[in-house]
């Protein structure tokens, strides 16, 4: 049983600290079979960890918050065990990087996130919001008008921060009139078709 030790040495830490203290438990590429051994992807195992942390989460909520990350190329959003994963948790965002800065990283031409100097950095891919921890007199988890959980986001990354911005596309490398004043002025009754 790979997680069985998680628990009780979380349950220790919040008991012997003090009562303000905070534990931020963040469990990356979990069922990664380069990091966990081939047991820990079996749902009896895994949903059972699950659960025993979220109980522990609405036991302490003042003092205990976590965060995993699922590598999606491994546990596909379709798989059974994601998809659990999903409904017991409270919030789930999906990274997705741009394929051409996958490629680039891969040869060892991208910069390194600190090393630009650019003041408006370039995205490096979308971010899409599945879930939120909020909930509504409607239970639509955050999902409503006006809410940004429908919306196209990117994210950029550097050394000191991840930065979540509204996704839009650049003008056309031809419309030279829009890339002068860069869309700006322009509603929904200006555009013609």
């Amino acid at each position: 049983k790979p997680f069985e030790s998680i628990i009780p040495s979380l349950e220790q830490a919040i008991q012997t600290l003090p009562p303000g203290t905070l534990h931020r438990l963040v469990i990356p590429t979990v069922l990664s079979p380069a990091l966990w051994p081939p047991t820990a992807s079996r749902p009896e195992n895994f949903l059972h960890f699950l659960h025993s942390l979220r109980a522990l989460l609405q036991k302490h909520p003042t003092q205990l918050t976590a965060m995993m990350t699922l590598p999606l190329e491994l546990q596909p959003r379709t798989a059974g065990l994601t998809r659990w994963a999903e409904l017991l948790s409270d919030g789930v965002l999906e990274l997705t990087p741009f394929p051409h800065l996958m490629d680039a990283s891969r040869s060892g031409l991208a910069e390194s996130g600190g090393a630009r100097a650019s003041k408006d950095e370039q995205p490096q891919g979308m971010l899409k919001v599945h879930k939120l921890p909020i909930t509504t007199a409607r239970g639509e988890g955050g999902a409503g008008a006006g809410n940004t959980i429908g919306e196209d986001l990117s994210f950029t990354v550097s050394r000191r921060k991840f930065e979540i911005k509204p996704f839009a596309l650049p003008p056309a490398e031809g419309d030279q009139e829009a890339q002068k004043d860069g869309g700006n002025g322009l509603t929904g009754k200006d555009v013609e078709f």
